[in-house]
């Protein structure tokens, strides 16, 4: 244990300012593969945030063949823990304009490149506003959002306008977390006593959405229901279980690599 956390400490750093300190673990992080594009993962809240994943999505991005350089981008604050992470909206806003920044900054520097967005729990609010706070000339090519905190009520019209392929989500009715926690914490777009939560039931079109906005998600948004298949690669159907390595080796990555159309649209 005491070597994990010295590694930590040395594979990272810490910024203080006026919203607290962010743990920039950036662990897993490779920049081999720049020329071949990036993908990014935004891990869930709290310290485990920044290990979940961290470690086993790019495993499982180079099992499945994929070149691209991969960051794990670091978002999780120290001070307030799991609940200020799924709570503190202004503070979730700032990290996710950061990230935006960071994808900005990519497609600059790499033109005619791809991003592509892989996202957990929590962290798919700060995906979905990062994807909000690109310029119209920016985009991603596949965003994954998996047991996603967010609930269905949030219009994710502007998000989807940053995405060229599809948004694939994949939610289980069976995750804990989701079930039982998330109703009294408060989903992270800040709806409270709901299980009407997209990671349990996967997105939905908008009630009463004009029929240009249900033509925007049945284009871009795919549905996929926990299967028992999954167990396969080592996702249960838990809350994290969905970022193994050979789940992401075996599911998701072939929908980044070959922009596979699984899954359903998403119903009214």
């Amino acid at each position: 244990m005491r070597i994990l956390v010295l590694a930590a400490f040395a594979g990272g750093l810490v910024l203080c300012g006026a919203g607290g300190c962010t743990w920039l673990s950036y662990l897993g992080t490779t920049e081999q593969g720049q020329e071949f594009g990036k993908v990014f993962f935004v891990g869930g809240a709290g310290a485990l945030g920044n290990v979940v994943g961290t470690f086993d999505v790019p495993r499982g991005l180079r099992a499945a063949g994929y070149k691209g350089a991969i960051e794990t981008f670091g978002w999780q604050s120290i001070v307030g823990g799991t609940l200020r992470d799924q709570m503190d909206r202004n503070r979730n806003h700032s990290e996710a304009r950061r990230l935006a920044k960071r994808i900005q900054d990519y497609l600059d520097h790499h033109r005619g490149r791809s991003v592509n967005v892989i996202a957990l729990s929590a962290g798919t609010g700060i995906a979905t506003w990062a994807l909000e706070a690109l310029p119209p000339a920016y985009s991603v090519e596949t965003a994954v959002f998996l047991s996603s905190s967010l609930s269905r009520e949030y219009d994710l019209s502007d998000a989807l306008r940053r995405v060229n392929r599809r948004l694939h989500v994949f939610y289980s009715e069976r995750d804990p977390v989701l079930r039982y926690m998330l109703p009294v914490a408060g989903s992270v777009d800040r709806e409270f006593l709901s299980q009407n939560i997209v990671g349990l039931r996967g997105v939905a079109v908008p009630a009463n959405a004009p029929p240009a906005t249900a033509d925007l998600y049945r284009l871009r948004v795919r549905n996929h229901p926990y299967q028992d298949a999954y167990a396969e690669y080592g996702y249960f159907g838990m809350h994290a279980d969905s970022v193994s390595a050979s789940f992401i080796q075996h599911v998701v990555t072939p929908l980044i690599l070959r922009g596979d159309d699984g899954g359903n649209p998403p119903e009214p």
